[in-house]
């Protein structure tokens, strides 16, 4: 790994808009805060934190072009929308540019969706970026209160409520947030 903090703020704030900006300071800060709670190594929780979504307004072009220089399959683009591409981007962004190791890398891949065996450093990174402190949306008060009280519960809670608002809106639903479901459940 080869990252610094400041660094990345400064890649940040020219790269992305500053409500995105704030959201990733913000998310940085949850994680943390969650690391701290649940013995998690606090530099890889910050770190996947403030970079969670380094891709979240790239251009239709850098995409594809990241997507091309990396070969990303159709396979692997299938499992992402166009909702959830820049976890599976900035996966590669986050590779090359600062040398991520592979579970840091998962952490910013799948921070919208999950994935099924997701370790401790994703689900605090899927976490931080649901109930970071600028989020208000209802039910997010128990999201909160149930991040600090049982990791599983809470991932489980953020996604089913996910899903039910996926339904309610007649919006597709991306296999990997059911499969992560079914399988903390399990």
């Amino acid at each position: 790994m080869n990252c610094n903090i400041e660094e990345i703020k400064e890649y940040l704030k020219s790269n992305l808009s500053e409500y995105r900006y704030n959201h990733s300071i913000r998310v940085m800060e949850e994680a943390k805060r969650l690391a701290i709670h649940y013995n998690c190594d606090v530099d890889k929780c910050m770190l996947c934190g403030l970079t969670h979504d380094i891709a979240k307004e790239n251009s239709n072009t850098q995409n594809e072009e990241i997507i091309k220089k990396y070969k990303i399959s159709k396979d692997m683009l299938n499992d992402f929308s166009s909702k959830t591409i820049h976890g599976l981007i900035g996966s590669f962004v986050v590779l090359e540019k600062y040398n991520f190791s592979t579970d840091m890398v998962n952490a910013v891949r799948y921070h919208t969706t999950g994935y099924p065996s997701m370790d401790l450093l994703s689900k605090i990174v899927y976490l931080a970026d649901k109930i970071e402190s600028g989020k208000h949306y209802p039910l997010i008060e128990e999201e909160r209160r149930l991040a600090y009280l049982d990791i599983d519960k809470a991932v489980i809670f953020c996604l089913e409520n996910q899903i039910k608002h996926l339904k309610e809106q007649n919006k597709s639903i991306n296999k990997l947030a059911i499969d992560t479901l079914e399988s903390l459940k399990n």
